[in-house]
């Protein structure tokens, strides 16, 4: 089983403890609202690794299943979050595995410069719903372009704010390798990241509303029927 890592940024320990701790408790409550703190991150980690919605849907809720399934292998509260996202990573690549999607690649192939593609500018809408709907699929779409290790580390940096060490934990490389694979990702994108700013607040992969309570409903459905 995965071994637990340090919680990642942006998550509070308190919260996550009590959460942890109601679950001890046998109230089965706590893992619904788990899955609700957690889904956004989670579903942009697989969706990063597996660049498929449906299939990092699948991903997270196979994932929430185990993860309930091995809970008493969890000795840190504190670590719920990065926790679960070590299982999400992992359980991605298994499905990149069985669909014979997954290949390995070593860093000298990550000098290969990234053809982007380069939509034409077009007139802006005066609706700022649409222009940013726009502005969003046109970032999700150049992410999706970048090599695979780039793009789970930069989902995961620039998106997700998580730390460079917290990185490195999940997806269990050097800190080193973080920093560069983040550097060369933000290189590659560099022109886009000047015309779009701060990606952290463009709402990539936003994954809220019916989406998170199917997953919700789905998992805790395929729980009380074990």
């Amino acid at each position: 089983m995965i071994e637990s890592v340090r919680n990642i940024e942006l998550t509070d320990r308190g919260c996550d403890r009590d959460l942890v701790t109601r679950l001890d408790d046998g109230d089965f409550t706590a893992y619904e609202d788990i899955m609700r703190r957690y889904n956004q991150r989670l579903f942009r980690l697989a969706r990063s690794i597996v660049r498929d919605d449906a299939a990092a849907i699948d991903v997270v809720q196979n994932a929430y299943i185990q993860a309930f399934e091995h809970y008493s292998e969890l000795k840190d509260p504190d670590a719920l979050g990065g926790w679960l996202a070590a299982i999400v990573r992992n359980a991605a690549l298994m499905h990149l595995r069985r669909t014979r999607r997954y290949e390995t690649m070593e860093d000298s192939e990550f000098e290969k410069v990234l053809q982007l593609n380069r939509p034409e500018r077009q007139q802006m809408q005066p609706d700022r719903e649409l222009a940013n709907s726009q502005l969003r699929q046109v970032l999700e779409d150049c992410i999706d372009e970048l090599p695979d290790a780039f793009r789970t580390v930069f989902m995961m940096r620039a998106v997700e704010q998580c730390s460079v060490q917290s990185v490195a934990e999940i997806l269990d490389i050097k800190e080193a390798t973080v920093k560069t694979r983040f550097h060369r990702a933000r290189k590659l994108l560099q022109e886009r990241l000047q015309e779009l700013g701060d990606v952290a607040h463009v709402g990539v992969h936003e994954f809220a509303g019916h989406r998170c309570d199917m997953i919700v409903r789905n998992v805790l459905a395929r729980l009380t029927s074990q």
